[in-house]
């Protein structure tokens, strides 16, 4: 596998998994997204957007994108994440999570990611809790997926030794 940076080239296929029957329910987009909106997305970047794409054998497999908080949330940033349903429990989603994990440690200074996941997405949310993202709360009826409200589990990771992580720690002990 070979993680890099997302090109304006990329937007056909990424748009191609968005719409697979089982990764659609489980992103926040519809099935009426264009590739050419995607493309003029790509090719206006927001400076606190990072995207990068999984490539196997060539072919882009997957995509997580890391976008840093601006002001008083620049400390932040938010992750989402889908694979091509192929390529899913094959280790792609956790080779660009970590990848995100560290370009926020380690380059942008990030101490909080958050991300939400759909509460029917078991698979993906023992993915995020097995690299460090814990359970913070709850949305009832959040987003609609095939037709139902779904709920959402927010989860975050902390900077491991980072000021956000010691603040945190300080008032968990205080509340058991």
């Amino acid at each position: 596998m070979k993680i890099r940076p997302i090109e304006v080239k990329d937007a056909e296929r990424i748009v191609e998994i968005m719409r697979q029957k089982t990764v659609l329910p489980n992103i926040i987009a519809l099935p009426s997204l264009r590739t050419g909106k995607f493309e003029e997305r790509l090719k206006s970047p927001s400076p606190s957007q990072h995207d990068f794409v999984a490539e196997v054998d060539g072919k882009v497999v997957g995509l997580c994108g890391l976008n840093q908080g601006i002001g008083r949330r620049s400390h932040t940033g938010s992750l989402f994440i889908f694979i091509d349903e192929e390529y899913h429990g094959k280790g792609i989603g956790t080779g660009l999570i970590q990848n995100a994990i560290d370009l926020a440690d380690n380059w942008l200074m990030i101490e909080r990611i958050e991300l939400t996941v759909i509460d029917s997405n078991a698979k993906a949310k023992a993915l995020y809790e097995r690299l460090g993202f814990e359970n913070e709360g709850f949305k009832h009826g959040s987003i609609v997926q095939n037709g139902r409200y779904a709920g959402e589990y927010c989860m975050a990771r902390f900077r491991q030794g980072g000021a956000v992580k010691m603040e945190y720690d300080k008032v968990k002990e205080i509340q058991y």
